[in-house]
């Protein structure tokens, strides 16, 4: 498997892959495309492999916090532990005095494990978060508390 740093040339694959795993509320392009846009405070990751996308990770960076916004491994892809291997090389590459900070699906209990196996903690519930109306668990990450 290969990581690299996402362009628009690399849109119309993640925009297919938003699609498969989050069907019912998925980004819409315009969003997407303005996540893979090179600002200094946004980055996408994209997993690799034999070459074809299977997966990716978009993130907005302060000065001592970073909020994943959106990961996503490609569904025949799940399931295999790709999105944990995934998200910890993330978190391997995250300065040790900063915190990292997302929101995840109340009824997404697998992606609630795996961050949790993480070492996130929860620290909050957005009520009616989710256009679908569901509740976000608000969740942290300090180097300190990874296992």
């Amino acid at each position: 498997m290969n990581i690299y740093r996402g362009t628009i040339e690399d849109l119309p694959n993640i925009l297919k892959i938003e699609e498969r795993v989050f069907p019912e509320s998925p980004w819409n392009k315009e969003m997407l495309r303005n996540a893979l846009q090179h600002k200094p405070d946004r980055q996408t990751w994209i997993l690799e492999s034999n070459k074809q996308i299977i997966g990716y990770l978009m993130a907005r960076y302060g000065l001592s916090e970073v909020h994943l916004i959106n990961i996503a491994i490609d569904t025949p892809f799940q399931m295999q532990g790709i999105g944990r291997v995934f998200l910890n090389q993330f978190l391997d590459q995250i300065p040790s005095q900063s915190t990292v900070f997302l929101e995840v699906k109340r009824s997404n209990f697998p992606a609630l494990n795996i961050y949790l196996d993480s070492g996130f903690q929860e620290i909050g519930v957005h009520d009616g978060y989710y256009s679908d109306g569901e509740d976000a668990i608000v969740m942290k990450w300090h180097r300190t508390h990874i296992n």
